[in-house]
């Protein structure tokens, strides 16, 4: 939660409620301007369920106090936000499958330096909004049936979807900067994505880049007509935070420090600091967390998609993820094997996290049992990496010893893909689209840049002959584009 302050005239316009800015914004807003946003300390909060009015289908309403009107079907105790603004919380209670509209309800501030702020701005002069008890945030949400066992889509962000250039200091920090439109995406993802969207898949994203990238990437999606079921991003107050109380511990607590040892102290605070720093730019920890905190409220029998790339740790992750699932490894095995994990010689969870993953791995196994989701893992090949050295690789780093023996059978290990074009034809053959779509999407490739060379038709087709699906659909995806470019030809 966070204050921020608004010109008269974007109040008086239409604001999207999803991505919290007035719509002459969507476009505007670069991530480097959230970075630095003040957060209101202390929060008071409640989160209300709202049914999803008929009507919001066609459109949302002009004011957003006219989705601060219809009443709520449930909503949560009143609970606190941290000092630095962010707050979670758990709903729970009976409600039907469908579609739910989440209020965010602010009833106050416990902080006296919020206060003192707030009165400093009314001396200012400066108008005072959304005190207590008001609606100040909105989000979707979809109850699925408990016997639900349709796909859900889970896909990585940059290089998967956006052309990110994250490989130097110097892309990094261009990435704060851009703006909605600089932000491009890979050849066709945005069209890809549209496609599954409409069979009703549901499309939730999670992305390692920091909170602060928020309103710039779903004023993206926005952009692109691509529904949001749910966005992920790292929270990265909440390890430097850490990092500074584990500093003032140690300080504060010194003689106990050196008590037990002073060479063996250090090699574990050691390790905590450089873990921890670690874990601001790794991925592994946050990527585990979040997918498994995700699977905990799907139902049982619900089946997931996984899309990422290979420039990174997607394919360890979206692999491990399914061994833990099938309750392979958990405990102070499984807190262990994270702890010391140095996945291409990268050390990347601190303790707290280890223990965080097991926490969620055995809430999982209590909810579902040993169910492994996962269908499919589709990878782009944006570090060009082969499905064989993807395969060996994380064979090389999976645990040497197991609670329960392995049944690699069970294991959807990932599939290299060209990016759009290989996803989409691994869509075919998994059934989720028909060969008259993947026709379309195919031609509508030819022309477009992936990785620096043009996707011509030698070139589709070549994508096309690498696919596991069966030889007469090969045959008639050639025959129908051969068609398709007769067609534009004359």
């Amino acid at each position: 939660m966070v204050d921020v302050s608004i010109l008269s005239d974007h109040n008086q316009e239409a604001w999207d409620p999803f991505i919290g800015l007035p719509v002459s914004q969507l476009r505007r807003i670069r991530p480097v301007q959230d970075m630095g946003m003040s957060a209101v300390r202390k929060p008071r909060i409640s989160v209300q369920i709202v049914p999803w009015a008929a009507e919001w289908s066609e459109g949302l309403p002009d004011r957003l106090e006219k989705l601060a009107e219809p009443e709520a079907v449930l909503e949560s105790e009143e609970f606190h936000g941290e000092d630095d603004g962010f707050f979670s919380t758990e709903l729970k209670g009976e409600l039907a499958p469908g579609k739910y509209l989440i209020r965010i309800m602010l009833r106050g501030s416990d902080s006296i330096r919020q206060s003192f702020t707030d009165i400093a701005r009314i001396g200012a002069g400066i108008q005072q909004t959304n005190q207590t008890d008001t609606a100040i945030g909105y989000g979707r949400a979809i109850i699925l049936d408990e016997e639900f066992d349709g796909t859900l889509i889970t896909s990585d962000i940059d290089q998967t979807f956006l052309d990110t250039k994250i490989e130097s200091r110097q892309g990094l920090l261009d990435t704060l900067m851009e703006l909605p439109d600089m932000k491009k995406p890979l050849a066709g993802m945005e069209e890809l994505y549209r496609v599954l969207a409409g069979h009703g898949y549901s499309l939730s994203f999670i992305s390692a880049s920091p909170h602060f990238f928020r309103r710039t990437l779903m004023s993206v999606f926005s952009r692109h007509d691509i529904p949001v079921d749910s966005l992920h991003l790292k929270y990265l107050m909440g390890t430097l935070n850490q990092m500074v109380r584990k500093t003032v511990q140690t300080v504060l607590n010194m003689d106990d420090y050196l008590s037990k040892g002073f060479t063996e102290a250090l090699d574990r605070s050691m390790k905590y600091m450089g873990s921890s720093l670690q874990s601001l730019f790794d991925q592994v920890g946050y990527k585990l967390e979040t997918l498994l905190r995700m699977r905990v409220y799907r139902p049982t029998y619900a089946k997931e998609i996984l899309l990422g790339d290979d420039t990174e740790s997607d394919y360890f992750i979206f692999t491990f993820y399914q061994c833990i699932l099938s309750g392979w490894i958990h405990g102070e095995r499984l807190q262990q094997f994270l702890y010391r994990l140095q996945f291409k010689d990268r050390e990347a969870l601190t303790r707290d996290a280890a223990r965080t993953i097991v926490a969620l791995a055995e809430r999982n196994l209590q909810e579902h049992g040993a169910v492994n989701p996962v269908r499919a893992v589709w990878i782009n090949r944006a570090a060009s990496n082969s499905t064989k050295a993807m395969k060996e690789e994380i064979e090389g780093s999976l645990p040497s010893e197991w609670d329960q023996k392995p049944d690699f059978a069970t294991i959807h290990f990932p599939f290299a893909c060209e990016g759009a074009a290989g996803f989409a034809m691994h869509a075919l053959e998994t059934g989720i689209i028909e060969i008259e779509e993947a026709v379309r999407f195919m031609h509508s490739l030819e022309g477009k840049i992936l990785k620096e060379k043009m996707l011509d038709a030698g070139r589709i087709d070549e994508i096309i002959n690498e696919c596991n699906v069966s030889e007469s659909q090969k045959s008639k995806l050639h025959a129908a584009l051969r068609e398709h470019r007769s067609a534009n030809k004359q």
